[in-house]
């Protein structure tokens, strides 16, 4: 049975419900998979509650309801085979246990970290009953499924070909909508030495090469634009940037109603890490996007970047903060990918912050990495479930719980885990 003919099975299965209770994680994969879910439901006449979590809390599963989880619940198999709790799983994520009402891409040999996303998965589900091919591309958009590739691949792919949205081969740095200052001042991936938040160096870069820095890259004519990559190519090269690290900046976009998609996924992303994730859902049927809201969203960002910055410490083979309890949970794993990106950092990076159920660890690395072994979902579930915590997550990005007090030794572990890791 392949993963289409599994989805239809797991359909079935949901349309044979009274009533529903969707499950769903906190980030723009989540959300729009759990529009996906709900605009399903509705169409099948099934009741449904509906809830946006930061993580799966284990407690709430009531072995009397039955739940749809979404983007969560392959880091927990073993406990939901164990409690027999009634579910179904559309999770990309690596999971070790095996479920026979989940969704899992790795079961059927497909690559959950980059051919298929949560809300793909949702749709191969609702498809025969409800399409909006649309919002799982924003939701695989929002996962970065597009980042090793500078493109969608696989299921992503095939779903993308299904939707309304248009490809364009372009610079792929977020803000092609703002002027060219800003544009370049604040990328990040790849993140432009000497500019980064320095919008006056930007405008002297712009202006040096002749481009009006006021202009928008959408407004710009060819030559400008071929002038504009030329300049910031050479200026990665001379830093020592990869040829792969490079190559970031130039491939396809994606574009829904003249609005570049990951706009749309980085709004749904902050409302729902703000506590907003009902709202970010009907903002998935709403274009009235709440830009607000995007605003604040950068600005605590911002300060959340400046200190961690502050926190940064080296440990051996990586770097580590720890934000006491600053930075919130739900953005704890951004700032540390943020950080990764800006700072080029050529090893892994551990990120803590506090939270109700204890100490919550994110960990990002550079896909370099992976190409040499590392795999941190598989570490940094081995050392939290040594610790008496749970963790999970993919290759390069994995996040964890752990007992308050017990940094010190997830640390210890961790710089052995991964000199096993990248010594195989």
């Amino acid at each position: 049975m392949g993963i289409k003919e599994k989805a239809k099975e797991l359909a079935k299965v949901i349309l044979e419900q009274d009533k529903v209770c969707i499950i769903t994680h906190c980030d723009a994969d989540g959300i729009t998979g759990a529009a996906i879910a709900k605009k399903f439901l509705e169409e099948a006449g099934i009741k449904y509650e509906l809830q946006v979590a930061k993580y799966l809390d284990l407690s709430f599963l009531d072995k009397n309801k039955f739940f749809w989880l979404i983007d969560l619940g392959n880091g927990a198999i073993e406990e939901i085979v164990r409690r027999k709790i009634n579910c179904v799983i559309t999770d990309h994520h690596y999971s070790n246990g095996y479920y026979e009402l989940s969704l899992n891409p790795f079961n059927f040999g497909i690559d959950g970290e980059t051919h298929v996303s949560a809300s793909a998965l949702v749709y191969l589900v609702a498809k025969e009953y409800y399409r909006n091919a649309d919002l799982a591309i924003v939701g695989a958009i929002g996962d970065l499924q597009d980042l090793k590739y500078s493109k969608l691949v696989g299921i992503n792919r095939e779903i993308l070909m299904e939707s309304n949205i248009k490809v364009k081969k372009d610079i792929r740095i977020y803000g092609r909508d703002k002027p060219l200052f800003q544009m370049l001042a604040y990328a990040t991936n790849p993140f432009i030495p000497g500019l980064f938040k320095k919008e006056r160096n930007a405008i002297a870069f712009l202006k040096e090469i002749g481009v009006d820095y006021k202009k928008k890259w959408m407004e710009c004519s060819k030559e400008e634009k071929r002038g504009i990559l030329s300049a910031v190519i050479k200026r990665l090269l001379d830093c020592g940037f990869s040829y792969n690290y490079i190559s970031r900046i130039f491939g396809e976009v994606y574009e829904l109603d003249g609005n570049d998609v990951r706009k749309f996924s980085t709004l749904l992303n902050s409302m729902a890490k703000y506590g907003y994730g009902k709202e970010a859902i009907e903002a998935c049927f709403n274009k009235n996007f709440q830009e607000k809201l995007l605003e604040i969203h950068k600005k605590r960002l911002k300060n959340y970047m400046e200190f961690a910055k502050r926190r940064l410490e080296e440990y051996n083979t990586f770097f580590f903060f720890h934000a006491e309890s600053y930075i919130s949970d739900t953005m704890l794993g951004t700032v540390a990918g943020m950080l990764l990106k800006e700072e080029d950092f050529p090893s892994p990076i551990i990120a803590f912050t506090e939270n109700e159920k204890g100490i919550k660890v994110s960990a990002r690395a550079p896909y370099s990495l992976a190409n040499k072994g590392l795999n941190l979902s598989t570490a940094i579930k081995k050392i939290a479930s040594k610790l008496g915590g749970e963790g999970g997550g993919h290759r390069c990005a994995a996040g964890a719980i752990i007992p308050k007090g017990k940094e010190k030794d997830f640390l210890r572990f961790f710089d052995a885990e991964l000199k096993y890791q990248l010594t195989l």
